[in-house]
């Protein structure tokens, strides 16, 4: 289940960790659309950042 951590290009540190929720696989997604880079997490909440603003994006995966 992966972990997104997101710098931004003055410097701040955005951390989205898996978090897990009962009753199946729900893990947190990033998707590329437009510009925008759109997180959503296990109960659909989404987190939308415009990639202007975005320095590196990384996606950890949890190994079990």
């Amino acid at each position: 289940m992966p972990s997104i951590k997101i710098t931004m290009k003055d410097g701040t540190v955005k951390e989205f960790r898996h978090e897990g929720r009962s009753g199946g696989s729900w893990t947190k997604t990033l998707k590329l659309e437009n510009g925008w880079a759109v997180i959503t997490d296990e109960y659909d909440k989404r987190t939308i950042i415009p990639m202007s603003d975005i320095a590196e994006i990384n996606e950890t995966p949890e190994r079990w």
